[in-house]
């Protein structure tokens, strides 16, 4: 993936699974998951099984937009509604859509590293 550029919020991609085909700019994805070998992509008015792993997409996006939250999420940044520092000094996040998500202490400690001044 050397030399190619990181998408941003700005882009648009075309999610595609099959037959099934959508136009998608990338502020509007909630979050992606893991299916697999596939993803799930969770947008403003849906969500769709796209034919690339995780990883891929991890190699694709921006970390300034994107975080990978753990080994079944990447997240967009700009859709995390609240954090909540748990007890064992991890995080917790709820995203827009009202779902809760948990890091792992070592994850933690990358997005507080990568989200602190």
């Amino acid at each position: 993936m050397d030399g190619v550029e990181k998408l941003t919020l700005n882009d648009k991609v075309l999610l595609s699974n099959g037959d099934v085909c959508k136009l998608v700019e990338l502020k509007d994805v909630r979050f992606f998951e893991t299916c697999g070998n596939y993803s799930q992509t969770y947008f403003n008015d849906g969500k769709l099984l796209i034919y690339r792993t995780l990883s891929y997409l991890d190699s694709r996006l921006h970390g300034k937009y994107f975080f990978r939250a753990n080994r079944q999420l990447i997240v967009n940044l700009s859709h995390i509604k609240n954090i909540k520092l748990m007890d064992n000094s991890s995080f917790r996040i709820e995203m827009t859509c009202g779902k809760n998500i948990e890091l792992s202490r070592r994850r933690s400690q990358l997005f507080k590293g990568a989200m602190s001044l």
